[in-house]
């Protein structure tokens, strides 16, 4: 039966852990793994900023393009000149949609592409490691 600690919690009788070796081998057995989980990451992170940064400047030249349409349709005398101003607009959205589709399908190829080439490099050095060993 689990015995009552003086600090009120329940002791379940388990032995402590005992480490057969110290921090610094855990660390250094495990310093591979993180190195190459620090390349990955970085190779992720590089991508991950220029799609954000591909993606704000699109809304930015979106947005600049959607405000100035309300002048455009003021400054119309006609019906006719009004149809022009949305097919115009609806042109060129739809053009610059397709265009930031299609940027954004290549940076994330070059997000995978980067990545599984630092996997593979890693993966490469590891097993010439444990050749080598």
């Amino acid at each position: 039966m689990p015995q009552k600690t003086p600090g009120g919690r329940t002791d379940v009788g388990f032995p402590p852990f005992l480490v057969p070796f110290g921090i610094e081998t855990l660390m250094e057995l495990n310093r591979p793994a993180w190195t190459a989980m620090a390349q990955v990451n970085g190779k992720v992170y590089e991508n991950l900023a220029a799609m954000n940064k591909s993606w704000a400047e699109f809304l930015n030249r979106r947005l600049k393009k959607e405000l100035s349409v309300p002048e455009q349709l003021a400054g119309c005398k006609s019906l006719q000149e009004m149809y022009g101003v949305y097919a115009e607009y609806l042109q060129g959205a739809l053009t610059d949609y397709q265009t930031e589709l299609k940027e954004m399908s290549e940076l994330g190829k070059t997000l995978a592409d980067d990545t599984l080439q630092a996997i593979q490099t890693r993966a490469d050095q590891a097993a010439s490691n444990g050749r080598a060993n």
